[in-house]
């Protein structure tokens, strides 16, 4: 086999089929195994060198937003969880200043003068801080959730993503005067302003949109939505046919290019299989798995080595000057020199991504695996020259960069620290000699070079020079260890070989919006938030009387060895407590209105029939119901099984009744996220999940504004 291993088509793992080759890796805290037997031998490249910018100035900082920003020798950090802005001195890193802004504060931008704005999401306000302020000097109601902040290059505008209204605002900086607003794609969350005149909205799923901005700064034209890269470079070494059921998801970062003028996102890119993937599985005559495990049930490989195929892996997609995506590149993937893995599987749940001032690098930060990856933006695809990890404290949030570019800071929210990196062994890095696939390593050997013109260097890893606490975190200790258990996914007793956590797809508790392909069919990724307390029995088949029951069957089914009795008490407390439900911007203190209170009484009416199932404080009765939306794929597994001889539910669709709080952000709706709408879900199942087929246009409008209550 050539020091290969061959692809085990029976091993059970989180995805079916190609994801059983993923690396095996360390539990929490603790880095990846390397006995020989974990690694897996596939051609790799080297990466491209990092140089200078060539640009004259590289866009202000301000121009994106995010958690942690630098001014002079100050260091300003976002405090979510107590609520405060806290000023550092960015030499000796100590406290200098703690400024409380409100509930649940998300970023700050620093501009030009030493002013600080910033996002309090759970307050809906913008609030400003003057240079060496001690308290908020103004604060102003801008809209539901404020998230993302950016302020235009001569810092006279204000832009800020309104996670909960689906829009952005424009703010006059100085008064704080909303002075417009526009529409966006679904739960905007990062922002960025691109010298050329348009700023890039990103969104917490698959597309990004780009604004025109007049000469007053102002949003005056929708270019129109950008489709985010659903591949990376690895995927060049598979062959699972998955490209037509990729997804890009969890796009809450973004920056400015600074040679192109156009800007980087990160985010996901998934892999969540489709009905052919769940039928071939259940077949006891095929070699894949017959349960568990997410997504595409493919094994085909090229002799016998594949690149690891993950459910879930870090992409950056680029966009160029003119706003429109910049194609993603076939190569070969950058081997890491200590784990063996392909340098962008070791990025879990991409937080943040900052371009340098000075130099073609750009920094993403993985909330889930405690560090951060240098990519070259020299490269037109700047996933194909991943350059160095560096290691940090927990959960890391954001970055920034001191000015002159020797430094960057990093925001570690689950330690309440900061880590400072010491930028210069990058730009020291040396050029090497270019790894070169032998031909029967791949078909693609000839046409899997990378875009690197240049030379090319050996990649690096390292760590933080130092770190200092900024804070004490307030949550009490069971929590906060759930909170660790919640989100760090190098933990192989959570999903194989670590590879991700529930916060991969549940960030900040919420959902992917992606339907994935298990044992039983499609499921739609549910909303956590504000929606587990007195809603047992859970998941979609209401299988599990208890939480912890239904949280042994899901590390189960991603392929983990199984969570201690401690980590599953703790993520219990964490999903109950821990999680914070987006605002609802349909929750008035003043009630109801007359149309919402209509509905309510439309609602219970015993013709309708909703408040029948969905009953109680808890919104469901707690019982299966088929209402009618099974899928064919799901009726022909049920028909398998059946056929077997297995035992099975009386009917294909009974499926558990789902509470009804928070359907404001948990769109889409059913388990097949069929509906994307409330409407469309009335009419989907007009006359199985109670009867609505019979109500009028008003009527239906008048239940629907109701449940957004809910």
């Amino acid at each position: 086999m050539k020091n290969r291993l061959k692809l085990h088509r029976g091993l059970r793992a989180p995805l079916l089929g190609a994801a059983a080759l993923l690396l095996a890796a360390g539990g929490c805290g603790k880095e990846p195994n390397h006995h020989q037997d974990t690694f897996l031998e596939f051609p790799h490249a080297m990466p491209l060198m990092a140089r200078e910018l060539q640009t004259h100035a590289a866009p202000a900082p301000w121009t994106s937003g995010r958690s942690i920003a630098v001014h002079g020798d100050e260091l300003f950090v976002v405090d979510t969880e107590n609520g405060d802005l806290v000023v550092l001195d960015r030499h000796a890193l100590e406290v200098t200043r703690v400024i409380p802004v409100g509930e649940r504060p998300e970023q700050v931008v620093v501009g030009p003068d030493g002013t600080a704005w910033v996002t309090v999401r759970f307050g809906g306000e913008l609030v400003r801080v003057a240079p060496g302020g001690q308290q908020v000097a103004a604060r102003a109601e801008v809209g539901t959730e404020p998230f993302g902040l950016a302020l235009d290059a001569e810092a006279k505008t204000l832009f800020v993503t309104l996670s909960g209204e689906d829009r952005v605002a424009v703010v006059d900086p100085a008064t704080l005067a909303t002075v417009q607003s526009q529409t966006t794609l679904e739960r905007p969350r990062a922002i960025a302003v691109s010298p050329k005149g348009w700023l890039t909205v990103a969104h917490q799923s698959d597309d990004a949109l780009t604004f025109d901005l007049a000469t007053s700064g102002l949003i005056t034209d929708v270019s129109g939505a950008r489709t985010l890269r659903r591949n990376v470079p690895s995927d060049l070494m598979t062959f699972t046919g998955v490209d037509g059921t990729k997804r890009a998801t969890r796009a809450i970062a973004a920056t400015v290019h600074p040679e192109t003028g156009g800007a980087l996102i990160a985010h996901i890119t998934a892999n969540p299989g489709d009905e052919n993937d769940a039928l071939s599985a259940d077949r006891p005559e095929t070699s894949a798995p017959s349960s568990g495990g997410y997504g595409s049930t493919s094994t085909t490989t090229a002799n016998e080595f594949s690149v690891p195929s993950r459910p879930v892996e870090l992409a950056v997609t680029a966009l160029g000057g003119d706003g429109s995506i910049v194609p993603a590149t076939g190569s070969l993937p950058v081997k890491d020199p200590a784990s063996g893995e392909p340098m962008t599987h070791r990025v879990e749940q991409p937080s943040d991504i900052n371009h340098h001032p000075t130099w073609t690098l750009a920094f993403v930060t993985g909330f889930g695996s405690d560090n951060v990856l240098a990519l070259n933006t020299a490269a037109a695809d700047p996933m194909v020259a991943p350059l160095a990890e560096f290691k940090v404290g927990h959960a890391p949030k954001a970055i920034a960069f001191s000015a002159d570019g020797l430094h960057a800071y990093v925001l570690n929210a689950h330690d309440y620290t900061v880590s400072e990196l010491d930028l210069a062994p990058l730009m020291a890095m040396k050029p090497t000699e270019q790894v070169t696939p032998r031909q029967d390593d791949t078909p693609f050997a000839m046409n899997a070079a990378s875009d690197t013109f240049g030379p090319v260097t050996k990649p690096l890893n390292l760590a933080a020079a130092r770190a200092k606490a900024f804070g004490v975190d307030p949550l009490p200790p069971a929590v906060r260890r759930g909170a660790r258990v919640f989100t760090y996914a190098r933990n192989e007793r959570m999903s194989h070989a670590g590879s991700f956590a529930c916060g991969t797809c549940h960030f900040e508790g919420t959902e992917d919006k992606i339907v994935w392909m298990i044992g039983d069919g499609p499921r739609q990724t549910p909303a956590l938030a504000g929606r587990l307390a007195d809603t047992a029995p859970y998941n979609w088949n209401g299988t599990k009387p208890e939480l912890q029951g239904n949280m042994v069957q899901t590390v189960e089914r991603m392929g983990g060895k199984g969570l201690t009795n401690k980590e599953l008490e703790d993520l219990e407390q964490f999903m109950l407590h821990g999680l914070h439900a987006p605002p609802n911007p349909y929750q008035r203190p003043e009630g109801l209105t007359e149309q919402e209170e209509w509905g309510r009484q439309i609602f219970n009416r015993p013709d309708v029939g909703c408040g029948t199932c969905h009953s109680g404080v808890a919104l469901t009765d707690g019982r299966n119901h088929d209402v009618g939306t099974a899928t064919p794929a799901e009726i022909a597994l049920w028909k398998q099984r059946k056929a077997r001889g297995e035992e099975v539910e009386a009917s294909p669709g009974l499926l558990n009744t789902p509470t009804l709080r928070g359907l404001h952000y948990t769109a889409p709706y059913l388990h097949t996220g069929a509906a994307e709408t409330l409407h469309d879900v009335l009419e989907q199942t007009a006359t199985t999940m109670g009867k609505t087929i019979h109500l009028t246009d008003d009527e239906r409008d008048a239940l629907v504004a109701y449940l957004l209550t809910l």
